[in-house]
């Protein structure tokens, strides 16, 4: 049994590494609306907790819609609306 011989290559169809360009019609990546703060000391993503409960339907949807309208992640928005209700209560 033989083996097939390797295709030929065009140039067109190899890209150098680093060279490569998105295709034309690709979509840019769009900038958050509002600007994300940078989480407090102590509070990053890494060696959180898990936060369950249920809220109802109609809550849970609009607050993620809100959130990826505003480019924040759920936790993000949780924690700068736990902060604003502190400072409103002034606690």
């Amino acid at each position: 049994m033989s083996k097939k011989p390797a295709a030929a290559l065009s140039a067109n169809l190899v890209s150098v590494k680093g060279t490569a360009l998105p295709a034309p019609d690709m979509p840019g990546r769009v900038a958050p609306l509002a600007p994300v703060p940078a989480p407090a000391a102590g509070q990053g993503e890494a060696g959180g907790q898990p936060l369950n409960f249920r809220v109802p339907n109609a809550f849970r949807r609009e607050f993620k819609v809100y959130a990826a309208s505003h480019g924040f992640k759920l936790n993000e928005l949780l924690r700068l609306s736990f902060d604003a209700y502190r400072r409103q209560h002034g606690e």
